[in-house]
């Protein structure tokens, strides 16, 4: 562990590491890898010059690795917009047609399901919970989501 001692070749692993990381994120989807590396790197191009304990290293790379990921996340969204749509669908698309509920629908949750058209399509809740064998009515479609809500039938 005599490596390790020498500040300057820790050094050189800090930025070896974040070379290898920003690479590594040619490979791995999501933009925080890249964050990580350039925090790796930055600390040890810091630590070359300024003499640190290896675990005062480790603490400033994670501090710095969240700033620079919440940053870089910020900036990029402003470039690179959300893909999320809402379609304003025809009649025979959906809206106002009654379905029935093959998986209990969640309230602005994910993990429900109805099945329309013979095949089964995620669903959300705006007011409450509907639980599975239920007919709801979709009210509007996002993404491959149909927002739908109880149906109320009256009492015979």
């Amino acid at each position: 562990m005599d490596f390790l001692q020498d500040g300057h070749n820790l050094s050189y692993l800090w930025i070896a590491s974040g070379i290898i990381l920003m690479v590594a994120e040619l490979f791995i989807p999501g933009t925080f890898v890249f964050f990580l590396g350039l925090s790796a790197s930055i600390i040890g191009a810091v630590s070359y010059f300024i003499e640190m304990k290896f675990w005062t290293q480790i603490l400033a790379w994670g501090i710095l690795s969240g700033i620079l990921i919440w940053l870089g996340a910020s900036f990029l969204r402003k470039f690179f917009p959300s893909a999320s749509e809402k379609a304003i669908l025809n009649p025979e698309e959906g809206p106002g047609r009654i379905v029935l509920v093959s998986k209990d629908v969640l309230v602005e949750r994910k993990g429900g399901r109805v099945v329309f058209q013979g095949t089964e399509w995620d669903a959300i809740s705006k007011s409450k919970r509907i639980e599975a064998g239920k007919r709801v009515r979709i009210l509007e479609r996002e993404n491959l989501t149909f927002v739908v809500e109880p149906l109320e039938l009256p009492e015979i």
